[in-house]
């Protein structure tokens, strides 16, 4: 059934693909990188620029704070609580959901985390950590400002990219794109391993792996075979984001798109 599903989304996906090659860029900014949260706002970044557009690709708000260096991340899974992490200042600032600053930037100097890491949100008040030097995944307590450090030791060479989350934030995903994906739980207890080698581009919903590889996303469910069905094949895709029937995707000209599904 689950194949059948995303034969038809080929179906689709390929013929809109056929009428995309004069599209016309949903969002007309170029950004260097993009994301959604959960109500299909979308934010763009260049540089130290960040821009937050509606559903309907209305600019909405900015926020730019150039003491801080370049945007590094931005993590919009919690839309009341964005994660901007600067990897220049080794920072973290969190922001509402029209982009205005909550509280004082975190300096994870200050919380003994050193630079460079990766990092993304694993829950309303939780930061999740990776310092690929020290092979450590690190847990961080928003509100009690504490940290949970879990050595990580991996049997091959593995210096991942990428460190996802799931939308429910029980599993969190470390990728290598030149060896696999590493799983861990909430609790940041490594689950098993993947060596699936060429991931430039992934996100996790209700278990279900979407991911970019040469230029095709693809669909994989993690409680099956991993036996990848191919969903979305289009040569100039950088990035991109499922939010419900809709795909947001980031072209390497820097324009945004955003395609949709009949369910």
């Amino acid at each position: 059934m689950a194949r059948r599903i995303f034969c038809m989304f080929l179906i689709i996906i390929v013929a809109l693909n056929a009428l995309a090659q004069g599209r016309h860029s949903f969002i007309s900014q170029k950004y260097d990188h993009f994301t959604t949260d959960i109500q299909e706002n979308i934010y763009g970044w260049t540089n130290d620029q960040l821009d937050q557009y509606s559903s309907e690709g209305k600019l909405l708000y900015h926020y730019s704070n150039p003491s801080m260096g370049y945007i590094s991340k931005v993590d919009a899974a919690i839309p009341t609580k964005i994660m901007v992490y600067y990897e220049e200042s080794n920072s973290i600032v969190l922001l509402n959901n029209k982009l205005a600053p909550i509280g004082n930037p975190i300096n994870l100097f200050d919380l003994g985390i050193q630079n460079p890491v990766l990092v993304c949100m694993f829950g309303i008040n939780r930061l999740a950590c990776y310092n690929e030097q020290n092979q450590q995944l690190i847990l961080i307590d928003l509100d009690l400002n504490q940290t949970h450090i879990i050595n990580c030791q991996f049997d091959m060479e593995f210096h991942p990219q990428h460190i996802v989350a799931d939308h429910n934030f029980e599993r969190l995903v470390l990728v290598d794109s030149a060896a696999g994906l590493a799983f861990h739980d909430r609790f940041g207890t490594f689950q098993k391993w993947i060596p699936y080698p060429g991931i430039q581009h992934l996100q996790l919903q209700n278990n279900i792996l979407y991911f970019l590889q040469d230029k095709n996303i693809y669909a994989n469910n993690l409680e099956a075979l991993w036996s990848p069905d191919m969903i979305v094949g289009y040569h100039d895709i950088v990035s991109f984001s499922k939010v419900l029937g809709n795909w947001y995707f980031l072209y390497s000209d820097g324009f945004i798109d955003k395609i949709s599904l009949i369910r």
